[in-house]
Formats: C-alpha cells, structure tokens, sequence
C-alpha cells in the first residue's frame, strides 16, 4: 500500500514539474519578438546616430557631398538624418548655382534651415555671405558699366556739332557694343566712380580705337587721359597717345 502512494506522488510531482517548465518555455517564446523588436529600434538608432555624427564631420570638412551620401545609405533614417539631408541636398544646390554664377538662383536654393546641426548652421551662413557679397559685386558692376557707357554716348553726342569728324565718331560709337567697352574699361582698370569716359573713335574689324578721358569732381572740365587700341578678340590693348 505505501509503494503505491509513494509512485502515485512521484507520478504527480513529475507532471507538475512537467507543466511548469512547458509553462515557462511559452512565456519565453511569447517574450522573444518583443525583446527581437527592441533590438531591431536599438539597432537602427544606433546606425542613424552613427551616420549623423560622421555626417557632421564631414560638412566640417567642407565635403558636403559626401556627408549627404553618407546620410543615405542609413536604411531606417531617424528625424533628425531626415532633416540634416534635406539641409544638405538645398546646400549642394545653391553651391552650385553660386559657382555658376547664378546668385538669384542660390539665394532662392538656400532655404531655411530645418536641422539643429550646429556645422550645417555655419555652412549655410558662410554661403549666405559669400551670395549676398556677389550680387551687391555684380550690381555694382553692371551700374559701373551702365555708367560708363551713358558717358562715353553723352560725349559723342555733345560733340556733334563740331562736324564730320564728330559724325563719323557717332557711327563708330553705333556699331561698338557696351560688351566691348565694359570689356576694355574692366581690362584697363577704367571703372568706378571716377568719372572716366570712353569714347569709341575708330573701328577695324576686331580692332577698336578709344579715346580716354576723366572729368575732374566737379564734372566741368575733361582731362585727357590716353588714346587706345583694342583687340576685342585678343584682349591686347596698345597706348597710341
């Protein structure tokens, strides 16, 4: 009689213990995708993270190419690798219109800044200066040219009353194009706000002649500075007088 009570408690304690550990293998199963997931999240932080800290480097480094590929070759991109590749890819864009010589288009290609990244912060103000400087330069340029140009037409005009000498002077003035003068004058170092005039007097094909004058502050008396000849295709100028 004690045998079978002893072997009916040891058949039930194997059962139960049986039961507890299937117990604790389906908790464990049911626990795994849970603890597979978070990892997946750390896992993508950290190569996000990772990406945005080389990222920086590089645009410290002025390659911003690079730190814009750099960005997105991160398959699960964080918000703020978003944001840092947006910065960048507006950044290349004006970049290249200011080097083409476009600044309007720069200027309309550097958006507001929609990362924190204190490196694309500084990039994007340099770029901003450097823009802002060359449109107030081409501006500068181009009412310096407007300028003399007016000057060089007003002479001519004036001195139409000398005679056909003076006539001749107004045909050679018509068929001299502002591109040349603008070219001679920025060439010659005749540009500014110091009253020069350039008057076109003779032309030979690619080969022009100016007479040079600069009129004192008061605008009341011309002073000769020099007679000139101008190859418009070879750049070469030669002082006649």
């Amino acid at each position: 009689m004690n045998k079978v009570v002893k072997k009916t408690i040891v058949g039930t304690t194997a059962l139960a213990v049986s039961l507890l550990l299937a117990a604790c293998g389906q908790q464990s199963t049911a626990s795994s995708p849970s603890s597979s997931s978070s990892s997946k999240v750390h896992s993508t932080e950290n190569e996000s993270t990772k990406a945005y800290r080389s990222a920086n480097r590089l645009i410290r480094n002025h390659d911003y190419q690079g730190a814009y590929d750099k960005l997105n070759t991160v398959n699960h991109r964080s918000s703020q690798v978003d944001k840092l590749s947006t910065d960048l890819q507006n950044y290349i864009n004006a970049k290249s219109a200011y080097d083409n010589g476009d600044y309007d288009q720069a200027a309309g290609n550097l958006k507001n800044l929609k990362s924190t990244s204190p490196a694309m912060r500084d990039a994007y103000a340099d770029l901003q200066d450097k823009i802002t400087s060359a449109k107030k330069s081409s501006s500068s340029s181009s009412s310096t040219t407007s300028t003399s140009r007016s000057s060089a037409s007003s002479a001519v005009s004036s001195s139409s009353s000398q005679g056909s000498s003076t006539a001749a002077n107004a045909t050679v003035d018509s068929q001299t194009s502002d591109q040349v003068v603008t070219q001679f004058a920025n060439k010659m170092g005749f540009v500014g706000n110091k009253g020069y005039e350039i008057i076109p007097t003779a032309k030979n094909g690619n080969v022009y002649r100016f007479e040079v004058r600069q009129n004192n502050e008061d605008n009341t008396v011309a002073s000769m500075i020099g007679i000139y000849q101008y190859n418009s295709q070879t750049g070469a100028v030669t002082k006649l007088q």
